[in-house]
């Protein structure tokens, strides 16, 4: 009886110790499972961060791959008279004619050659042009070149002395 008589005198005492125990474990539980998701979470951001870094680098290789393509473009034949023009403009030569040569396709690019007659005043300007050719923004390689003088007289004047040169140069075209 005494037992009864205790369990009714603290029964809300007992009752709220309860539920204090119970809402303690209901709120480990909960604690413990956002604990773990958050842990997930981070992990996952984490691997998205990865996954950002991996996708900015092939962003700038294919930004470097665009780049490298129009560097690489195909060239035309009035384009390139155009700009060796203009490069012939800067330096003491005459461009007499430009004509297509060869093309030699590759499995990643094509090499397009052009026969380039052109007229120097003398050996400094040919080599000035020659020099301003293969330094000029897009790629110009001198492959052969065959220089010979526009009057062989050995008496003639300065003037009359300037060189007939042809130029075989080649491009090369992205695929």
């Amino acid at each position: 009886m005494v037992a009864v008589d205790l369990f009714t005198k603290h029964k809300n005492k007992l009752l709220n110790t309860g539920i204090i125990i119970l809402a303690i474990i209901t709120a480990s539980y909960i604690y413990s499972s956002q604990n773990q998701e958050l842990v997930s979470l981070g992990q996952k951001k984490d691997q998205e961060i990865k996954k950002n870094s991996v996708l900015e680098s092939i962003s700038q290789v294919e930004k470097k791959t665009d780049a490298y393509k129009q560097f690489f473009a195909v060239k035309e034949l009035g384009e390139v008279v155009d700009q060796l023009t203009n490069i012939a403009k800067d330096t003491r030569v005459q461009l007499l004619s430009v004509k297509p040569g060869t093309r030699e396709k590759y499995p990643e690019y094509i090499k397009t050659s052009f026969l380039i007659s052109v007229r120097a005043a003398d050996y400094h300007a040919l080599g000035a042009f020659v020099n301003k050719l293969e330094n000029y923004k897009d790629l110009y390689l001198v492959e052969d070149i065959n220089i010979n003088p526009s009057n062989p007289d050995a008496s003639a004047s300065f003037e009359e002395r300037q060189l007939n040169v042809n130029l075989k140069i080649s491009t090369v075209s992205y695929l």
